[in-house]
Order: C-alpha cells, then sequence, then structure tokens
C-alpha cells in the first residue's frame, strides 16, 4: 500500500513538471523497509493521540493537486477523508463523542 501512495506522488511529481529521479520510489521504499517494525510517522502519533497533524498539508495536498491535475491518488484521497473527521475534532471544528 506504501509503494503505491509513493507511485501516486511520483505520477502527481511527473504532471505537475517536478523532476523526481527515476529511482526515487525505489529508494524511499528502501529507506521504509530500513526502518524498525515498531517506528511510526509523526502524523500517525499525532491522530492516535487526537493532536492536530500535517493530514492536509500532506495527503490532503496530494488529493487536491491530482484533482486539479486529473491525476488519479485514490489511495491518498481515501485516507485524507477517512482521517479528515479526527483532524477537524483535534482542530476544534468538529464534536463527535
Amino acid at each position: 500500500m506504501l509503494e503505491r501512495a509513493m507511485r501516486e506522488i511520483a505520477a502527481l511529481a511527473q504532471v505537475r513538471g517536478v523532476a523526481l529521479p527515476e529511482a526515487s520510489v525505489a529508494e524511499t521504499m528502501a529507506f521504509i523497509d530500513s526502518l524498525p517494525p515498531e517506528a511510526t510517522a509523526s502524523m500517525q502519533r499525532d491522530v492516535m493521540a487526537g493532536r492536530r497533524s500535517e493530514l492536509e498539508s500532506q495527503n490532503g495536498a496530494v488529493a487536491r493537486l491530482g484533482r486539479e491535475a486529473s491525476v488519479d491518488t485514490p489511495l491518498h484521497a481515501f485516507i485524507y477523508h477517512t482521517l479528515l473527521p479526527q483532524e477537524l475534532r483535534a482542530r476544534g471544528r468538529l464534536q463527535f463523542p
């Protein structure tokens, strides 16, 4: 799943004229694979703790820019829309039990 998310970003970068090295996805995946199994991303820790996160500027931006450039980014859109209620709650803009 993570490799698919990286491929969405690479496709979006290409369409938007951002020159990524050919090996960027493979190198990023190799780096991630080298991390300890218990490692978590800061956004994951923030979401799990109910804190504000970078959801809008990371997954949200990929989904929005993809939509604007007619590039399919279904995984980023799914992640964004799935976590959005928690993000809005953390920002005090949504209340639910």
